[in-house]
């Protein structure tokens, strides 16, 4: 697909983070990466960069659009009855997961990053939770502790599929560093050779392995 696409909405507060994050997890997005091929990357944990620079997260701007407004009101209300619950019970997991969900896809890395470390705090090692905050991290540029906590993550569990491509984004795109790019593009591979995106990433791996020749 060649245009951008259409940002998700707010998770509700009443689901499960596992069903927000099931959710969340599709595979979107299309982005040229050299002169003469087009990579289409996939979007559940990693954006690529946007135009114009960092996004602004913590200055409480919003776009003057009726749209964005509305959701940002929506996007509000829950954070303000999931603090609720976290106000009366302050160890409730599923409360500071839920808080990074809504704070990752309303686009506001910095919120999303505390709730997602408090989580961790509570409860670390949790694969999802470390790759959500890997993609917060990124988006504030912090790319060196999103490869951190994502080498942790295929460190645990070397099948978590998304952690690779995340991976692969990184040193592609950020680091510059093909070499990795490409081998952890082809590990992603290996675990979902169906994927629908399946023939895009291999696409980005041959167009990365000729710049290398």
């Amino acid at each position: 697909m060649s245009e951008a696409p259409t940002p998700q909405s707010p998770p509700n507060a009443g689901k499960s983070p596992e069903t927000v994050r099931t959710n969340r997890y599709v595979l979107i997005a299309v982005l040229a990466v050299v002169v003469l091929v087009t990579i289409y990357l996939i979007k559940t944990n990693l954006e690529p960069p946007k135009d114009g620079g960092q996004m602004e997260a913590d200055n409480g701007r919003i776009p003057n659009d009726t749209g964005a407004v509305a959701m940002m009101q929506d996007v509000n209300m829950q954070a303000d009855h999931i603090k609720g619950i976290l106000a009366k019970d302050s160890t409730n997991y599923d409360a500071w997961v839920a808080l990074g969900n809504l704070y990752f896809d309303a686009q506001k890395p910095v919120e999303a990053i505390q709730y997602y470390e408090g989580a961790l705090r509570l409860k670390s090692g949790d694969p999802s939770v470390m790759t959500d905050l890997a993609t917060m991290k990124r988006a504030t540029g912090d790319g060196a502790g999103a490869v951190d906590l994502l080498k942790q993550v295929v460190a645990k569990d070397s099948t978590m599929a998304q952690a690779w491509f995340n991976l692969g984004v990184i040193y592609s795109f950020d680091m510059n560093n093909s070499k990795d790019a490409i081998a952890a593009w082809k590990r992603y591979l290996d675990l979902n050779p169906m994927s629908e995106h399946a023939q895009a990433v291999q696409k980005a791996i041959d167009s990365l392995e000729r710049t290398m020749k």
